[in-house]
């Protein structure tokens, strides 16, 4: 039979009662302070922020207005395009 290997961890003496050691429970670390913006900085991400936002409501103005058309019944297939070339 084999026998288990051998350790370097010493026995825990239950008679004498609990040690009055530290918390040995692993935490998360504490957050890392933020560090703060430069004014182009700032500037770039409200830019970059600005664009996304008026870019979503074109979006959904897009949406309402295509469900809207087709509630209504119209369809851009209802009308013919004719191009007349006159040189």
């Amino acid at each position: 039979m084999a026998q288990p290997l051998p350790s370097r961890k010493q026995a825990v003496d239950l008679a004498h009662g609990p040690r009055k050691v530290g918390s040995r429970i692993r935490r998360a670390p504490p957050p890392k302070p933020e560090k703060p913006l430069s004014k182009a900085e700032l500037r770039e991400r409200e830019a970059w922020m600005m664009s996304i936002g008026m870019l979503a409501v074109a979006v959904a103005l897009m949406v309402i207005l295509l469900a809207v058309t087709r509630w209504g019944g119209w369809s851009p297939t209802q009308y013919r395009v004719e191009i007349n070339e006159q040189v």
